[in-house]
């Protein structure tokens, strides 16, 4: 604690609670000191207000108000977090471009669906600045100091492998011939019988899919792309297990008609290699081990800080 500070500070705002917030406006009263900071109420309304409306469908009376209450504290504690956190990285001298903070607003401005186009407003820019900057501390402070030993990575590969079982996967193409689309079930068979044969004749698949089939990947030349077992219907499934990449299978009969399928590529399943998972893996982790050496980064900040409510 920098009890001069303290001192000085209880000094200062004694006064201003005593005198000049009288003359303030009720929502420019001050919310939170912070070391040499504060949190005025109006900041904290702003960030309550997106909130209420959703408080306000819910509850009514007393609730209400304890409900708006606990939101405006729990705002209030993030808010402190924030401004400590802030304040490190003005100690620290870290700062952002002016184009970082206009990419940033963009950004955010598409995540809310708003319009990109009109300049940045100046609380737009603000908030801007301060994730960026909040990024930046938590890069400097936390994510850097973090290392994870590579037999770390492979004792959790090792201990985890259902994580990394690659589902078979296969690429097919088909000419669907349905029931619907052929008038009855006996025409429908009459005509996926006559396509196989010009297939047997030598025709493009593709050709034959885009002029017979009635799926909606006929345009396509009939490629349903890359599918994972379980995926397709059990009819299907059965004949593609039996065929190889470039292979054609017999029609099969299902609910909806008659199918003539194709396997394009096969990819047979298993594990994933530990140089495909590595990166994966320590991800993960640093995220896992990042949230606890935050939480104490911050209570540590918490701890040497000068905080007082004034709610």
């Amino acid at each position: 604690m920098r009890m001069i500070l303290l001192t000085l500070l209880a000094l200062v705002f004694s006064f201003v609670d005593g005198f000049a917030q009288e003359r303030l406006d009720a929502k420019d009263r001050i919310a939170a000191i912070v070391n040499d900071d504060v949190i005025t109420l109006s900041e904290l309304q702003q960030k309550a207000a997106t909130f209420m409306p959703q408080l306000n469908a819910q509850y009514k009376g007393e609730e209400l108000q304890r409900q708006t209450d606990q939101l405006r504290y729990k705002l209030l504690v993030s808010m402190i977090e924030q401004r400590l956190q802030l304040q490190q990285a003005a100690e620290m001298r870290l700062t952002v471009s002016e184009r970082e903070v206009d990419s940033s607003v963009q950004d955010m401005r598409k995540r809310r669906g708003a319009a990109p186009a009109s300049a940045p407003t100046v609380s737009e820019r603000k908030a801007a600045r301060d994730q960026l900057l909040l990024g930046r501390v938590y890069q400097h402070k936390i994510r850097n100091t973090l290392l994870i030993p590579d037999a770390t990575l492979r004792e959790y590969y090792d201990a985890h492998h259902e994580e990394f079982t690659l589902a078979g996967e296969v690429s097919i193409s088909q000419i669907m011939l349905s029931v619907s689309g052929s008038g009855n079930l006996e025409k429908a068979r009459l005509r996926s019988d006559h396509v196989l044969k010009e297939i047997e004749k030598g025709r493009s698949f593709e050709e034959l899919a885009k002029d017979y089939s009635d799926g909606p990947e006929a345009k396509n030349g009939g490629s349903l792309g890359i599918m994972t077992r379980g995926s397709l219907l059990p009819q299907i499934e059965e004949i593609v297990d039996h065929l190889g990449p470039g292979e054609i299978g017999p029609v099969v009969e299902s609910p909806v008609g008659f199918h003539i399928i194709r396997v394009d590529e096969k990819k047979p399943a298993g594990l994933r290699p530990y140089e495909e998972a590595k990166n994966f893996i320590e991800n993960k982790l640093l995220r896992e081990q990042s949230q606890d050496v935050y939480q104490e980064w911050l209570n540590e900040l918490k701890d040497n800080a000068f905080i007082e409510i004034l709610l």
